[in-house]
């Protein structure tokens, strides 16, 4: 099989969605909150995505590293915050016990609004219910250019109240940097990098972290985390951009505002 065959794919009863053109791909967690699957293994990662883009991969899910060994260790790697999605007020999706290392709530359940795959573009619209108990609902919009070869990410947040809003991007072990207030890029020697630009700024913060990525069972490695934050009364936007080093669009500005129509059409 080329890469020209590996198509964008949805499994719906699994509940992952396959963004894929050529060398760029993205997959997508909307599992279903299914109260007769087994919850021991399960981490809050609903709506959380990893992208892998020329040839290598960049934005992943961190792993699982260790069970019983390490209660602290084990609470991280399967927390909101240590997945590739939005944390609202520090709390998880699906609240856990610190002593229950096998236990998790079924809070968060993903309804998908659209999966629309065209020859030019791909887009997804969903949304999970685990913060209704703050009065917040998470919805995220993702767009895929193939044509330009970049994504765009609207992350919604609706409700009532003001909160304290945190979006997370972990990156496999490389380098980051801090190319303009607020944007970041890879600074990989050789191969494909990637850059992200938030296309919304208004009382945005950026940090970059250091972080945990567990490539097998018992060991980690170190990685960088950037954290994109604000604090403020809903509805609250994170609108982002995700540009491959192939994309013409991170130069050209129109192609990113085009883009933005995309994702609140």
């Amino acid at each position: 099989m080329t890469l020209q065959q590996l198509r964008s794919k949805a499994f719906p009863q699994g509940g992952f969605y396959i963004m894929r053109h050529a060398d760029l791909y993205m997959a997508i967690d909307c599992v279903p909150a299914d109260p007769k699957s087994p919850s021991g293994h399960k981490h809050n990662s609903r709506l959380n995505f990893e992208l892998f883009a020329g040839d290598k991969s960049f934005i992943i899910d961190p792993g699982a590293y260790v069970y019983t060994a390490d209660k602290e260790m084990r609470n991280l790697f399967r927390s909101t915050r240590y997945h590739n999605t939005v944390v609202v007020d520090g709390e998880e999706q699906n609240r856990f016990e610190e002593y229950e290392l096998f236990a998790m709530n079924l809070d968060a359940a993903v309804k998908v609004n659209r999966w629309l795959v065209t020859e030019n573009y791909d887009l997804l619209d969903a949304e999970h219910s685990g913060y209704s108990r703050l009065n917040v609902v998470h919805r995220r919009l993702i767009y895929f250019n193939k044509e330009e070869k970049y994504w765009v990410i609207r992350d919604m947040l609706t409700g009532e109240g003001t909160h304290k809003f945190d979006l997370y991007f972990h990156f496999a072990p490389m380098e980051i940097n801090e190319k303009d207030e607020l944007v970041i890029e890879t600074g990989n020697k050789t191969g494909a990098n990637i850059a992200i630009a938030p296309l919304e700024t208004d009382g945005l913060k950026m940090a970059i972290e250091n972080g945990w990525v567990s490539y097998s069972y018992g060991k980690k490695v170190e990685a960088p985390i950037v954290k994109y934050s604000k604090k403020a009364e809903v509805p609250v936007e994170f609108v982002t951009a995700i540009y491959s080093s192939a994309s013409k669009a991170i130069i050209d500005p129109e192609l990113a505002r085009e883009a933005i129509e995309m994702v609140k059409r």
